[in-house]
Formats: C-alpha cells, sequence, structure tokens
C-alpha cells in the first residue's frame, strides 16, 4: 500500500498535514537526518516523489527510491529559507536504479492554465479545496509578513491587504 509522506518546517504543520490533509507520515526538516524520516515511514523505498524544496531532499529521495521510481523536481523552496537547493545527483544510482528524475515548470503546461483557473476557482467556491492563509493590514506590516513567513509561522500564504 502507498504511503504518502510530506515534508514541513514545523510540528504544528506536520500535524496539519496528518489530520486535515491526509497524509501518512511527515518528515520534519532539520529534526534529525533527512533520509531516516521518510525510511521510517517508507521501510520499502519511494516510488513517486514530488519535491518543491530541492537541497537535500531529493538526494535523499534518490536513495531510498525504490527501483524505477519516478521523481519530479517542481521547486527550490531550500534557496528561498537560506539553505542551498543545489545538491549533488549520483547519475550511477539513478541509472542503476532505472530512476526517472524530471524538472517540471508551469512553463511546460501554459496551455491548460485556464483550465486550471476554473477548476481551482470552482473548488475554492465549494469547498472541495480550501487555501489556508493569513491576511496582514497595512504595508508596515510586510516586514513582519516577510520575517514570519520565511520563520513557517503560518500555513499558506501570507496576504498583504492594503
Amino acid at each position: 500500500m502507498a504511503a504518502a509522506i510530506g515534508s514541513t518546517s514545523s510540528p504544528r504543520e506536520a500535524d496539519v498535514l496528518q489530520k486535515e490533509l491526509g497524509y501518512d507520515a511527515e518528515v520534519l526538516r532539520k529534526a534529525g537526518p533527512i533520509d531516516e524520516q521518510p525510511r521510517a515511514a517508507a521501510p520499502d523505498g519511494l516510488d513517486v516523489v514530488v519535491d518543491n524544496v530541492g537541497g537535500e531532499q531529493p538526494k535523499a529521495a534518490i536513495g531510498l527510491a525504490r527501483r524505477g521510481a519516478r521523481i519530479a523536481l517542481i521547486g527550490t523552496l531550500a534557496g528561498q529559507l537560506g539553505d542551498s537547493a543545489t545538491t549533488e545527483i549520483d547519475p550511477h544510482a539513478l541509472i542503476a536504479g532505472s530512476i526517472a528524475l524530471r524538472g517540471a515548470a508551469l512553463y511546460d503546461y501554459l496551455d491548460i492554465i485556464p483550465e486550471w483557473t476554473d477548476f481551482f476557482a470552482r473548488a475554492l467556491r465549494d469547498g472541495t479545496l480550501t487555501f489556508p492563509r493569513t491576511v496582514l493590514t497595512g504595508l508596515d506590516q510586510a516586514p513582519r509578513a516577510l520575517r514570519e513567513l520565511v520563520e513557517g509561522r503560518h500555513l499558506g500564504a501570507v496576504h498583504m491587504e492594503l
């Protein structure tokens, strides 16, 4: 049976991943070796990985990947959080494990943006999808918003109301 494992930076966010979003387990960044936590949650290895963090996470995923695993790289949040988003990739591990590693960007799918926008708007209106956000009022709150966003104090997006 497949397990959904998410990564986050705080125990509070990890709790949301499991209780509200249905994840089976989570990896807490900076709470120990990044490869040990998913190994405990998926002892048989990883089949599919969608990584939006970069840094050490893709390297750990390759080390835990099962034969034929697929890994999509869609972001580099580690670079925005002050860490390096770059990592060493072992080509031998990819070849020996028949692991597919692919970068994916919005620009590859420009033709479906209108369809996605319609779907997303409908799903937000009918409650199928929720989009957690924090709203701070006043331009003077911008430094606080940025600081708290980087510190992981808020779930979802931080919006400034001017």
